[in-house]
């Protein structure tokens, strides 16, 4: 039998959906991981760095029945806190990530998701933000690409963005609004030369090309209160993360 090219999903239905569904060993071309925040504490030892902006800020798994990262940002005005992991990616092996994000104030919040070549920032600095009406990098950022929400923008439209070593700032406006307590799935993808692709609940909604160089990046989350209005919660249900393997 030779391959099988699936455009949209297997579906496992009646007992094929309640019992083992593949027979043999399924192996995967490229690296896949999955981060379910189902553990009993978040690993900053060995699986993330976390810098937490202020000092009401906090980051950790979720409980009450709901797996995930739960980030609550500080009470002060442009306190950001960070979750990253190691520098694991490069452009040459073509990395993915995604995860499910719930915003519970999108107007007293900024968010960035995406690939950085650091996990963090000094606040209240973000890997990228918009403070000031625009979207800028932080002072310690050369590359970063992703999904940068962020009420200091006037608006709730998640954009995408890119800084590539020398250059500007580059953004694309998805015109999503994001409003309270709504989920989106993000997935930043890059591939060998650099190019993103942005999706938003599968589907495509922005390119930017040459968005970042071939330097180590790493997959990083940021949030962060705006405009002085207290704590705001963010929810990352998941980290999805694929590459090529070299």
């Amino acid at each position: 039998m030779g391959d099988v090219y699936v455009d949209d999903e297997l579906i496992f239905k009646s007992g094929a959906s309640i019992k083992d569904n593949v027979v043999g060993n399924l192996s995967t071309e490229r690296m896949c991981s999955v981060d379910w925040f189902d553990g009993v504490t978040l690993d900053v030892t060995n699986d993330y760095t976390q810098t937490l902006g202020g000092t009401t800020d906090t980051g950790a798994l979720s409980a009450g029945g709901v797996a995930g990262f739960t980030g609550v940002s500080g009470t002060g005005d442009n306190e950001v806190s960070f979750l990253g992991t190691a520098l694991i990616f490069d452009i040459t092996q073509k990395p993915e990530i995604e995860t499910k994000l719930k915003i519970v104030d999108v107007s007293g919040t900024t968010v960035f998701f995406g690939f950085g070549m650091a996990n963090t920032e000094t606040t209240p600095e973000a890997i990228m933000d918009a403070d000031g009406g625009t979207i800028t990098r932080g002072t310690a950022i050369t590359d970063a690409v992703g999904f940068v929400i962020d009420a200091d923008l006037g608006s709730s439209s998640i954009y995408c963005a890119s800084t590539n070593t020398s250059a500007a700032v580059q953004s694309v406006d998805t015109a999503i609004d994001w409003t309270d307590n709504v989920s989106y799935v993000l997935r930043v993808s890059l591939d060998a030369s650099g190019n993103a692709r942005f999706y938003v609940d599968g589907v495509e909604k922005g390119y930017i090309a040459l968005a970042v160089a071939d330097v180590p990046l790493c997959a990083v989350i940021d949030y962060g209160t705006r405009a002085n209005d207290g704590a705001n919660v963010v929810y990352m249900r998941y980290l999805k993360k694929w590459q090529d393997i070299p």
